[in-house]
């Protein structure tokens, strides 16, 4: 500028008076463009430099935030060893939909108990699973909007609101403030990012169909996180479906979950070099060749079992007051030949190959965990399985017959408790419809057609007989009549629809190619269930029934009519081919046992005649006596194998059992455990007091 001034005064000087006025107005006039133009530049200068000084602000910032990002347990989990998981949890329509829709509203009321239910395993998942490893919690409602009351009581449950889990402590923030208190003084170690995020079918799905779009929704998350660099694509998460009737039972342990005892069962860690043998450990029946890709992203052979939880039940009296009745080691779930669940037990044989650690079971129940991938590489889907338990079914038939097969932890904390009366019979069961599609999906070629003709017979007797014939039992020829021809009648149209139900949309294709055959299934994982079988003595008594009132036939003796109807097989046949005939003619004994028909055994002095009396401890009870304060203390001393043999349920801890005999093999303990002797004196006509024998004392 001072230049600029300079200039001006010199041209200024040569010029006459007469002109000065209207040079004057021109230089200043040139003077004010040229200093707007110097003004506009320098604003523009200032301008850029604002741009570039709030950009590196804003890049700084970024910068800050990613790296607290990363930093933040909630947001990345702990890394592929302690992979997170993914719980699925489906809200089923009731079974009386319109009942819902007119707003029943009591406690009694069965939607009111499945929400209900629905709210309670969500909160346990919360209460169970330490916070940092919940990727995600889908919640499934399926034929619903928004339930107002539903929605904020799952808006607590994920803004920590309710009790919930933090590694190892657990606890609850009432307020949001508190809990912006929390963050400031604790720092990264306390954040509460959303975890569960709800889909809503308006039209009814069913549930395997729901647990799909869930599964969908999962994957695409994952792999949002996975570009945004917030998830390691090693991270194998373990997907979890929580049934609404199950709740997540707690433990008191501060330093291990449920989710640990899982982790350790489906997922080998890529820090460690596992030999593949390892994969031997597993109890499940045909792992070395399982038709599922187990290949991670890294190259690692990862196993494709499952595990299903171990199932407590609960009942409430009319106070309200919760019992838990919990299961033994060894129960397992399996079906019928109508397809029909029912209780059943693992082997000796399987419970010993893992000390009793593990076993498999050949469904899976209430909650069962698996690896994402491992349900991504599912050959079979049906979106038409509308119930749990027919969901279920194709879930196991997955695992075993195309994957490595389902396990129980035995002693774990995969565990939950189930409530019965939350779920309808509908649910937990299967309709012939859906029967007949599972059976033409998995039992057609390679000689599974005596599994499915078989089946399929014995849903339509079941179907005819609970339409027809009920509870009662005497019917004439004619309600007979009814029933064989209503069988028929089911029988063909199961058929049908087996056969239609391979052109729909969802149905499994090319299973035979993909999975082992249900052959395979029937003989290795469920050999209880004898597709096979001769006709038994219930299958007879039916057809029996059904032919109605049979005669003596003509010129046959009573030997011949006392035969038995089914054969003796050659075992029994070797047995009693040895046997010495027994005459057991009734003689009466009385009077001091001197015609005693079998009168021979010898005594302890070695004196012929003894004859055993059963009866002898009853009626000459040996006396027990105390001798002092001393042998007091030592005889009832509380704790020792005696005690605990009176006051105690008694069961055997194989694993403990085995531990203890070592210890005192080599030494370690003064002596080895205490040993049950049980003895039972039975007859033919109280053999069914053996099962109860069994479940309880024995």
């Amino acid at each position: 500028m001072a230049i600029l001034s300079a200039g001006m005064s010199d041209t200024m000087i040569g010029v006459s008076s007469s002109d000065s006025n209207s040079n004057n107005k021109s230089f200043t006039n040139k003077f004010k463009s040229i200093k707007k133009r110097a003004h506009d530049k320098i604003d523009n200068i200032r301008a850029v430099t604002s741009r570039r000084v709030n950009l590196a602000a804003k890049t700084q910032f970024l910068r800050e935030e990613m790296s607290t990002l990363l930093r933040r347990k909630d947001i990345v989990g702990y890394g592929p060893d302690r992979p997170r998981v993914a719980v699925v949890v489906v809200v089923p329509q009731p079974s009386n939909v319109g009942r819902r829709a007119k707003g029943g509203g009591g406690e009694g009321d069965e939607e009111s108990r499945i929400l209900k239910g629905a709210l309670d395993a969500v909160q346990s998942v919360f209460l169970t699973t330490d916070r940092n490893r919940i990727f995600i919690v889908t919640v499934v409602m399926d034929g619903r909007g928004k339930v107002g009351t539903f929605e904020a009581k799952l808006d607590d449950i994920d803004a920590g609101r309710t009790m919930h889990r933090h590694g190892g402590e657990v606890h609850t923030h009432d307020h949001h403030h508190e809990l912006e208190g929390e963050k400031k003084k604790e720092g990264e170690g306390h954040y509460h990012s959303e975890k569960i995020h709800t889909l809503y079918n308006h039209e009814g799905m069913g549930v395997s169909a729901s647990r799909k779009e869930a599964v969908h929704f999962i994957n695409v998350l994952s792999r949002k996180h996975e570009q945004a660099g917030i998830k390691s694509p090693d991270e194998d998460l373990i997907l979890l479906f929580l049934s609404v009737d199950s709740r997540l039972k707690e433990f008191d342990d501060d330093n291990r979950t449920w989710l640990d005892d899982v982790t350790d069962a489906l997922i080998l860690s890529p820090s460690i070099k596992q030999n593949q043998d390892i994969r031997n450990k597993f109890p499940s029946g045909a792992k070395k060749d399982s038709k599922v890709d187990t290949k991670t992203k890294d190259g690692t052979m990862q196993p494709s079992n499952a595990v299903s939880f171990a199932v407590d039940t609960s009942s409430s009296d009319t106070e309200g007051n919760v019992e838990i009745h919990s299961s033994h080691v060894g129960e397992t779930l399996s079906f019928d030949q109508k397809l029909r669940p029912r209780p059943s037990s693992a082997t000796g044989q399987q419970l010993a190959l893992s000390n009793g650690e593990s076993y498999p079971t050949p469904l899976t129940q209430s909650a069962t965990a698996l690896r994402l991938r491992t349900y991504n590489a599912f050959p079979a889907s049906d979106d038409a399985l509308t119930s749990h338990y027919s969901a279920d079914l194709e879930l196991s038939f997955n695992l075993w017959m195309c994957a490595d097969g389902i396990d129980v932890l035995a002693s774990s904390y995969a565990r939950v408790v189930v409530d019965p009366v939350i779920l309808s019979s509908s649910e937990k069961d299967i309709s012939g419809p859906l029967a007949a599609r599972i059976v033409s999906a998995w039992m057609s070629g390679h000689g599974n057609d005596v599994y499915a003709d078989k089946i399929l017979r014995a849903v339509a007797e079941r179907s005819a007989q609970d339409s027809i014939l009920g509870m009662t039992k005497d019917h004439s020829m004619s309600d007979r009549k009814i029933l064989v021809d209503k069988i028929k009648v089911l029988n063909d149209m199961l058929v049908r629809i087996s056969s239609e139900a391979k052109h729909s949309s969802s149905f499994p294709t090319g299973l035979g190619q993909k999975c082992r055959p249900f052959s395979w299934y029937a003989q290795n994982v469920h050999p209880q269930n004898d597709f096979h079988e001769e006709e038994d003595v219930n299958d007879a008594k039916k057809k029996a029934w059904m032919n109605g009132p049979t005669t003596k036939q003509e010129g046959a003796t009573d030997d011949e009519n006392n035969l038995p109807s089914k054969p003796l097989n050659e075992e029994n046949m070797a047995i009693i081919s040895k046997a010495s005939p027994v005459n057991i003619k009734y003689v009466d004994a009385s009077g001091g046992h001197a015609e005693h028909p079998h009168k021979g055994a010898t005594d302890e002095n070695g004196k012929f005649g003894y004859v055993h009396d059963e009866t002898f401890l009853i009626k000459n009870p040996p006396t027990f006596e105390i001798e002092d304060d001393k042998d007091r203390r030592v005889l009832c001393k509380k704790g020792d194998p005696n005690y605990q043999m009176l006051t105690k349920k008694v069961y055997v801890d194989l694993p403990n059992h085995e531990a203890a005999e070592k210890r005192a093999e080599h030494g370690l303990a003064k002596k080895g455990r205490a040993k049950i002797f049980c003895l039972v004196y039975t007859i033919e006509k109280n053999h069914h007091t053996i099962p109860a024998i069994k479940e309880t004392w024995g």
